[in-house]
């Protein structure tokens, strides 16, 4: 038996969590944190959060950090020796680090390494598959300049520009124009230019919760922007399950899906459409037990005694 921390992070690109276990499986500390895209954050200050995580569960509990598993949002495939190397050091010790993608931790939670396919809407969007043989297959997560469908990036710049073809005379009415001068804190219509340029993308991504407001309200611009976006998400995952029959089961994760029930519905409806077979179901276990659940198996202690101890102590910790 290994002695040390398991310790699983979900790493989204707003913000974190970290969950560490003892070795038979019961969750010893949590921990929360900044988001660890280094793309949008940049490589320093993603290292600095992430080990600042670790040292705070490490003293938490005071015992070492022996396996580091991190879903990272920067990441569509595990990292490679190069990559993973970047950010060890202090609490992190080289050789204790695993980076994944934060859709595939959420997936281990989902299928808990059986056969799946999970749709991640977060300040960016991604699915990942696991066939039956264990390997993962990607679609979207192509980052928020190139269009990550249905992301809250992608729902506000989306919302933006059809609030922007109200104003200027292209479009029928939205009250998206209202919301964006003051989300954005406009002086004057023009004045919007220099008060959105500076943000970073997970600022912008803020505004989605009122393209999200708006739709459910049937303000047409907004209507359609939702509904674009969750129609292009079940077309990506349909085909994933045409390609991976043995895929069916589809669990939903991240901001969009889980505070809005519109969003989940529109999904929903065009996903049974194309893919009949296709079964919507609930995350057994959040991301930060999947990439716990991934360190287990692969220490060869995936049994369902250790599971139901993350599952039954995770919960003291999130009441």
């Amino acid at each position: 038996m290994n002695h040390g921390l398991f310790i699983g992070i979900d790493g989204g690109g707003t913000h974190s969590t970290a969950a560490a276990a003892y070795p038979d499986g019961r969750i010893a500390a949590v921990a929360c944190g900044g988001g660890l895209n280094y793309h949008n954050a940049g490589v320093e200050v993603v290292r600095q959060r992430l080990e600042g995580m670790v040292s705070e569960l490490v003293q938490k509990t005071g015992l070492p950090a022996a396996h580091i598993c991190v879903g990272m949002s920067a990441l569509d495939a595990p990292a490679d020796a190069a990559t993973t190397a970047l950010f060890e050091g202090g609490s992190i010790t080289p050789g204790t680090l695993d980076l994944q993608s934060d859709a595939y931790a959420a997936l281990m939670g989902f299928t808990l390494g059986q056969p799946g396919v999970i749709v991640i809407c977060g300040t960016g969007s991604m699915l990942v598959a696991l066939d039956q043989r264990g390997q993962q297959h990607v679609s979207g997560g192509w980052g928020y300049l190139l269009g990550d469908a249905g992301s809250s990036y992608t729902l506000a710049r989306e919302g933006l520009l059809a609030a922007i073809d109200h104003y200027e005379g292209l479009a029928d009415k939205t009250a998206l124009w209202a919301d964006a001068m003051a989300f954005f804190n406009a002086p004057s219509p023009r004045g919007l230019i220099d008060c959105f340029y500076p943000l970073p993308p997970e600022k912008i991504a803020g505004f989605a919760k009122h393209v999200l407001i708006r739709a459910a309200e049937d303000d047409a611009a907004a209507l359609e922007v939702v509904g674009r976006n969750m129609r292009r998400l079940a077309r990506q995952c349909a085909h994933m399950i045409g390609t991976l029959p043995e895929a069916f089961r589809v669990g939903l994760y991240g901001g969009v899906f889980q505070h809005n029930e519109l969003a989940r519905r529109l999904f929903g409806e065009e996903l049974a459409r194309l893919a009949p077979q296709a079964q919507t179901c609930q995350l057994q276990c959040p991301p930060e037990l999947g990439a716990l659940i991934h360190l287990f198996r692969k220490q060869g202690m995936p049994d369902e005694t250790i599971l139901e101890r993350m599952k039954s102590t995770y919960k003291e910790f999130s009441k």
